[in-house]
């Protein structure tokens, strides 16, 4: 396999047509994804409203910071689903895609007509795929899903936090991983379409996305009987691990992972090599055991010196170490900055700045939609006459 060529002009999937019924998170991340790769994303809106998460807050020079976020690169089309005329836009649509994207709750597609029995027997070769919290079977199919609530169920949400309190994932992690789930799922069903030349139906689950991430906790539990404990910025099984406050108020960031790294910590590091031989620390096992030990020692030492001094015997000692970083000097960040990870796309509001896909080319020119901004344009490459359009919008099918 070669390496992505993300200079290559449009992208890899440059000339894949996807059709997407999608709002929030979970699934226009998925599309985000596969616009960063080339493909043309046609997301439907409602007219007038348009996505939800349009709404959620207006700080991006008016518009919704979750929208630009998520929504740059793809085509917008406003149809109202609730009307016959519409679902048929829609229907003549998909006979020009590749792949059909949806995040309703489970049912509603098929009650809009617009399921994959629907589709595909409009476009034998449509990939097809549904996003939801729990996925179309099962005795959780009906249950109503967001990120927090994933997260809980899904053990996240009490692995994570201190010990007095476990905390969220400040992140929509369990969006985010499942909507990069259902962009594997779509890429991985083209290129299976591409051999049998028949489409598929790809049910993917926010749950069932997670369940992988959560690593090597369910080993704990399955040989051990211990749920993880909740260590804060510390790791649950390695220690030490995390930042460390330093006497000038930063944090130093360190990582000891093997036995060599521990060696070198204390003896170049921490200038104090009777660490080595005590035993209460002498293995990864013990230093787990006497964790609150040693870490109560190594906060003790970080704290007495400057940050600089810490990070430069780290950067000699060879070991892992890095910064704490706020999201301003993240979008600082001298490694983002130079693989040009931060981009412009236009919009309605003039240029945003934008966080690419890292195998989005950077060169490529983005654009972020306004509501229905591409209607016109999209329905005209499938074949409505202008005039036909326009009695759609007096009708308030399009917008």
């Amino acid at each position: 396999m070669t390496d992505v060529d993300t200079e290559a002009p449009g992208g890899p999937l440059t000339g894949t047509r996807i059709v997407a019924l999608e709002q929030a998170v979970a699934m226009p991340f998925c599309s985000f994804i596969l616009a960063e790769l080339g493909a043309e994303v046609i997301k439907i809106e409602r007219p007038g409203r348009g996505d939800v998460v349009r709404g959620w807050d207006h700080v991006a020079r008016g518009l919704s910071s979750g929208f630009v976020a998520f929504n740059v690169g793809k085509r917008d089309v406003a149809i109202d689903l609730g009307s016959e005329q519409g679902r048929a836009v829609v229907r003549r649509l998909v006979r020009s895609a590749d792949a059909f994207l949806e995040n309703f709750s489970p049912g509603v597609a098929a009650r809009l007509g617009l399921s994959e029995a629907d589709l595909r027997a409009e476009n034998p070769a449509l990939v097809y795929c549904s996003l939801s919290g729990y996925g179309q079977t099962g005795p959780y199919r009906d249950v109503k899903a967001y990120d927090l609530l994933v997260q809980g169920e899904s053990g996240v949400l009490l692995s994570n936090g201190t010990p007095d309190a476990p905390a969220k994932v400040g992140l929509p992690i369990t969006d985010l991983i499942g909507g990069s789930t259902a962009a594997i799922a779509v890429l991985s069903a083209l290129v299976a379409r591409s051999a049998s030349g028949t489409g598929t139906y790809l049910d993917v689950a926010m749950l069932d996305a997670v369940a992988p991430w959560l690593s090597y906790f369910p080993h704990h539990y399955w040989h051990e009987g211990v749920e993880p404990p909740r260590t804060g910025m510390r790791h649950q099984y390695l220690s030490p691990y995390g930042p460390y406050l330093a006497q000038d108020g930063v944090y130093v960031n360190l990582v000891v992972a093997s036995e060599h790294d521990w060696l070198r910590l204390c003896e170049q590091v921490l200038n104090a090599p009777e660490l080595v031989d005590d035993p209460r620390f002498a293995t990864i096992d013990a230093r787990r055991r006497h964790r609150d030990e040693l870490e109560a020692l190594v906060e003790r030492r970080i704290v007495a010196l400057p940050s600089k001094i810490w990070i430069d015997r780290l950067a000699s000692a060879e070991l892992p170490y890095g910064e704490v970083r706020t999201i301003e000097k993240v979008l600082e960040h001298p490694q983002l900055l130079a693989r040009q990870m931060f981009v412009e796309a236009a919009s309605p509001v003039g240029t945003l700045p934008v966080v690419r896909f890292p195998l989005g080319a950077p060169s490529v020119e983005r654009r972020l939609p306004g509501l229905g901004q591409d209607t016109d344009d999209v329905l005209r490459s499938v074949g409505y006459e202008s005039e036909e359009i326009d009695a759609f919008r007096a009708q308030g099918v399009v917008a």
